[in-house]
Parts: C-alpha cells; structure tokens; sequence
C-alpha cells in the first residue's frame, strides 16, 4: 500500500509537492510514514535546491538528533548520491546557518561582521567559506501557479519561480535591537544590488516555527479569499513574511519595508498635544491600589487617554489618500481579528501590531502565543483580539459597524465554508505530526509523554473546529451582584447565569458569532481585567 501511494504521488510534478513541503517533512518524521513521504521530499530538494535548501535546515540544525536531524541527514545523503552537486550546495547552506544562528545569539549591544563573521560579511579568504545562497524572501520562495482548468494547461518545464535573487555577502552594519533577545537587523546584499533586510532572531522561551506555520497558514487563508468575489472586492489579504527556521530556538524573519508599530505612531502622535497623560508605572500603580478594576479604568484611565490614532491618517492632506489607507486600515484590521481568534493568537499588545504607513494596512508580528495560550498566563487575556478605543476611532464615523463588520462577516463567511474547513485543518493537522505546542496540563503517571503531547495537539485542532462551526470561548465572567451593567454584552437572564462570550453548546450563525466577538472585545469590563502592559487604553 505504502509502495502504491509513493510510486503514484512521484508521478505529479514536484511543483505540486513544493507548496506543502513543511507538512510532508512534518509528516516524515514519524517512522511509519517516513519512507512514504522520503522520495517525495527528495525530488522536491532535486528540483528547486535554493528554495528547498532553506526548508532542510530546520532538520538539519535541530537540537532532536533522534528523529529530525536524522531525517535531514537522510535527504541530504540520498539526493547528494542521486545528484552530486547538491551535496556542496546544501554543506555551505549548514555553514550559513551556523554563523546565523550564532550571530543570533551574540550578546552585547554591537557586532562587527567583518571581525566576528567573516564568511556572513564575504570577507574570508578561505575558498571553502565562499557562498552563494538564494535571498530568502517571500516571492523567492514560494511558488507562483495560475489557476487552471486541468493539467493539460501545465506544460513541461514550465517554471513556478521568479529569476533567482542570489546572494554572497551581508552588509557589514548590523543593528542589534535593545529588547530582552536582541535580535539583529542584518542586510543581505542580492546580486542585483538591492539590499534584503532580515531580522536575525534567537527565542530562548518562545518557538519561531509557530511564526512560520501561521504564515503558512494564512497564504492559505489569501487563497480561499483570492477565491471569494465579496472578499476580493474587498482587498482581504494577509500581509505575508518569510520565516525560515533555522532550528528550534532561531530563525531569519523577513524584513516588512514602510511599517510603524501601533505604539510608535500612537506615542508620536500624543507628543503634538498639550495634554499631558499618565505613564505605564503611574496606571499601573492605580491598578495595583484598586478595588474595582471596572471603576478604575473607566473613571480614572480612559478620561486621561482619548483615542488620537484617528488623526494619523489626517497627516497625509489627500482627502483620496487618507478614504483608501482609513479604507484599508479597517479591512485589514477586520481580517486580522477574525484570523487571530480562529487561531486563539494572543500577546496583541501595540509593539507586535504594525501599521504600513504606505498603505495604511495594519501587518501583525510575534506568534508565540498562539491556540489560546494567552487565556492560560497567570493574568488570563480575556479579549479574543485588539479592538480598543483607537482602533475603533480610527475606522472613522462609523466605527465597529460599516466597512469593518462586513468584512468579519465576509471573512468568516469564508472560513467557515464547509470546503474552505477542510484545507484550513489539513493545514493545521501539521501541529499533530511533528507537535511543538508547550504542554500546558501535566499528563497522567502512566501516559506517554508523546501521546500526551500529540493528544494536547489534537484538542487544540478540535478547539479551531469548534470555532469554525460557530462556537465562542472569550470574555470574562461578569459577576451577578454587578452594580453597573451598562457595558455586559448578556441579556438579564445570562448575566445571573455568568456567561460573557462561552461556548453556549450551540453553533451561531457568522453574524452571530461576530456580533458576539464584537462586544466581547469591546466591552470595556473585560478590557479592564487585562494585564497592563497590554495597555488596553490605548
């Protein structure tokens, strides 16, 4: 049986296999699978070696000698035998991202390149540390295919990638970032002499390959949209970004041009005012002192913070240029909330959300906290996305109605269609054959530590499916004593029974279950229960 499906699977072109070649070394990390999906993954690392080079370093510098780095070592062995010049162009890709992934976890507040990493800067005079790889970029390494009608329209040779972008040295200058990692900004010089910034990341706690399967994930997501009139009408894309593994704890992330963190602009914008308001140390401590978190965000800290995004878009003088960025701005921030509670992404607080000042697009970042891990931290996010004071009044007159609820609906429309379900937890089932999600509940004495965590991957899929059928789990339980109820999102008889946004046992229709994501984000009692570095006045 195994031998059938392989030998059949062969005979579709490797362009096919390419677009799904993280799910298949996934998927050929279990044993019984392996030699199934091995040929596949060697005529795919044949056929496009630059890009497929990039894929095999997440096995190949994997700290589980056991399973993924021995799978590595099996593709490079087999398609070095079977086609000798790969084996020296996957050897100097090791090298590469050796250096890398010690560049990412070089301490202090500044490298020098040139000293510290010669062969990273092109500056050594050893033949053997010469290089030459592919820029790692998104429209260099994914796969172009128009939409046909049947594979006749496919002909031989045809090829699915843009000319080559090669690349033999960095930049000399690196930024080094002075947050807790300190990451660094490092700049790839192509061939054709422009530059590619990348940020060269180490996570000691956290896991870059949930950045990566979440933007794989969402170029998914921009297909079924791409797919939908209503949501192409509507400019419903994902502002996608390379992220290439380069082992567990590293990775390179592409560098998103002409973006501005939520913060940064709201910070810039509080300066050209008079007002004077609180800082983070000061609301915290009014925080720490209250005895009712409602009363105290929305007598003492909303009043002091009015919401000022609004006038951002104001900057530019063109009444068209500011209609099309606010435009875009509520569309993308409506395709952002809808795909971030699907996935229970967390950690939304103003540094990890960037706005395109080009364009107006709102472009999220950081993807630690995804499958609602944020609703388990020691202070439980209880908002399922960002939709605060500003986000709302910058979406114009209209605010949460108009142009930004469609799209939820339109979007979740087209999530939760029956086909559009299947390919998006297919794509997920990926989490179940090679799991990497934090074990957040302690298995039985007698259970296997790996069923235990292939068993936590397979709830949390079934969690995505419960949201795809029109269940909810957000909010916080309002209390049956509360004086004020003006701001709960329940009716009387709800409320007695504590639900704020919990999954009713039934499934709501898209414009109920977006009717209720709604008030749960907006509703400022469960906004004055999160942790205060999230900042929800903003």
């Amino acid at each position: 049986m195994a031998q059938e499906f392989s030998s059949q699977a062969r005979k579709l072109p490797p362009w096919m296999w390419y677009s799904v070649l993280s799910q298949l070394i996934s998927r050929a990390l279990q044993p019984d699978l392996q030699a199934i999906f091995l040929d596949i993954i060697k005529d795919v690392v044949k056929a496009y070696p630059q890009q497929s080079g990039w894929h095999l370093m997440q096995l190949l510098k994997s700290s589980d000698k056991l399973n993924h780095y021995d799978l590595g070592q099996k593709i490079v062995y087999q398609c070095g035998k079977e086609k000798r010049e790969l084996h020296p162009l996957l050897s100097k890709r090791c090298a590469i991202a050796e250096d890398l992934i010690a560049l990412a976890g070089c301490p202090g507040d500044s490298v020098q390149l040139g000293k510290s990493f010669p062969r990273l800067a092109g500056q050594s005079s050893f033949s053997n540390d010469k290089w030459m790889v592919l820029v790692p970029v998104t429209s260099q390494m994914t796969a172009t295919i128009p939409r046909m009608d049947g594979p006749s329209q496919i002909k031989q040779g045809t090829n699915f990638f843009p000319a080559e972008i090669l690349s033999e040295k960095c930049f000399e200058h690196v930024e080094v970032f002075r947050s807790k990692e300190r990451p660094k900004k490092l700049t790839f010089l192509g061939v054709d002499g422009r530059s590619y910034p990348f940020l060269c990341k180490a996570e000691k706690r956290g896991d870059l390959r949930k950045d990566s399967r979440l933007m794989e994930f969402a170029t998914m997501v921009n297909q079924l949209l791409a797919k939908s009139p209503d949501a192409n009408r509507r400019n419903l894309a994902v502002r996608t970004f390379q992220v290439v593994i380069l082992s567990e704890k590293c990775g390179l992330i592409e560098w998103v041009p002409n973006t501005k963190g939520l913060r940064n602009v709201i910070d810039e914008l509080w300066k050209s005012r008079k007002t004077p308001r609180q800082g983070l140390n000061e609301i915290k401590d009014l925080f720490d002192r209250s005895k009712d978190l409602y009363e105290t965000f929305t007598r003492q800290v909303l009043p002091r913070h009015p919401p000022i995004l609004h006038r951002w878009f104001m900057q530019c003088g063109d009444p068209s240029v500011w209609f099309a960025r606010r435009m875009l701005f509520s569309q993308s921030q409506a395709l952002w909330c809808m795909l971030g509670y699907l996935l229970g992404l967390g950690d939304r607080h103003c540094e990890n959300i960037l706005i395109d000042t080009e364009s107006g697009r709102m472009v999220h970042v950081d993807f630690d906290c995804l499958f609602g891990k944020g609703m388990l931290l020691e202070r439980p996010e209880m908002v399922p996305f960002r939709l605060t004071q500003n986000c709302v009044a910058a979406m114009g007159v209209t605010g949460v109605e108009g142009v930004f609820r469609t799209c939820c609906e339109v979007t979740m429309e087209v999530l939760r269609d029956k086909g559009n379900t299947q390919t998006l937890l297919s794509v997920l089932h990926v989490f179940v054959a090679d799991p990497l999600l934090e074990i957040t509940r302690k298995p039985a004495k007698e259970a296997n530590p790996e069923d235990h965590r292939v068993q936590i991957a397979r709830d949390t899929i079934g969690d995505v499916e419960k949201k795809l059928k029109g269940m909810l789990n957000v909010g916080a339980a309002v209390a049956s004593d509360a004086k004020d109820t003006r701001e709960s999102v329940l009716s009387k008889d709800e409320r007695m029974r504590s639900l704020l946004g919990r999954d009713r046992g039934v499934g709501l229709s898209v414009k109920g279950q977006v009717d209720e994501l709604i008030k749960a984000a907006t509703c400022k009692r469960n906004l004055s229960e999160m942790y205060v570095g999230w900042q929800p006045w903003l």
